[in-house]
């Protein structure tokens, strides 16, 4: 694992994550209580109205930001902001140190990055049933998307706000696969303005799964990054997933593991 191309995956997932609390931060009366502060290289994006790890996190180098990182994580402790930082193997510390700072691990929160050079994949061609997500479609990306993640209402309703924003950023795309007409399928792209492209979330109906809608979806985002001029795609994804096994189906590499910290509870 090099550190700068790492880091470099970080970055995008980062940007395309702030993006979307700075969506939900720009509605009028700021509804969902977004916050950002300093930057996409070093900085934090919170949510009053949620504790989602997606949304609350801190963001920067663990190496060379550590200690503004540790200052930001207490500085927005009211959130539970996490911070993510990166190892080449999934079996991360439960417990260990940044600037001092005692942090542990969220179980469950500890994820492969997939890379690829697109110049080291091939060309695909995409089937006609994808499509652009809209705000008339919109509806249907955030239903998808809230059967596979959402636990509540509330939680459906902030991701579709905040996936709306994106449909205003010229960086990002947002795909539907149908399957005779009905929407079975979904996935987000991000081009980060380090030259990576970030395949976000992408999530399949339960009805639906096993027939090859994801690896579809990766390829039309493939597609889509080469027609933008981006040099690099990258995704994240469980270790043992079949997400995983569908990145690798579609020229994706191993990259690093990166597992997701809060500040320790101190007695």
């Amino acid at each position: 694992m090099q550190h700068r191309d790492a880091q470099a995956i970080e970055f995008a997932e980062q940007q395309y994550l702030r993006s979307r609390v700075a969506g939900l931060a720009a509605l009028p009366g700021n509804p969902y209580r977004a916050l950002l502060s300093g930057s996409d290289h070093c900085g934090a994006f919170v949510l009053g109205a949620s504790n989602s790890p997606m949304l609350n996190r801190v963001q920067g180098d663990g190496v060379q930001d550590g200690a503004a990182l540790a200052a930001l994580l207490g500085q927005y402790a009211e959130y539970s902001p996490v911070v993510a930082l990166i190892g080449a193997s999934t079996k991360a510390p439960d417990t260990l140190e940044l600037a001092g700072q005692p942090l542990c691990k969220l179980r469950g929160w500890t994820h492969v990055q997939m890379t690829a050079s697109l110049d080291s994949l091939p060309g695909s061609v995409v089937p006609g049933e994808i499509e652009l997500v809209t705000a008339a479609t919109l509806g249907d990306f955030a239903r998808l998307h809230g059967e596979g993640f959402a636990k509540n209402h509330e939680a459906r309703q902030l991701n579709q706000a905040a996936f709306g924003a994106l449909l205003e950023d010229s960086r990002a795309a947002l795909y539907l696969l149908r399957e005779q007409g009905v929407a079975v399928a979904g996935a987000a792209l991000f081009a980060a303005s380090n030259g990576v492209a970030y395949l976000g979330t992408a999530f399949t109906s339960k009805a639906a799964r096993g027939r090859g809608y994801h690896r579809l979806l990766i390829a039309q985002r493939i597609h889509q990054a080469r027609a933008w001029g981006c040099q690099q795609v990258a995704a994240t994804a469980l270790a043992s997933s079949q997400s995983r096994r569908n990145l690798q189906h579609c020229g994706l590499q191993l990259s690093h593991a990166q597992s997701l910290y809060r500040l320790a509870a101190v007695p």
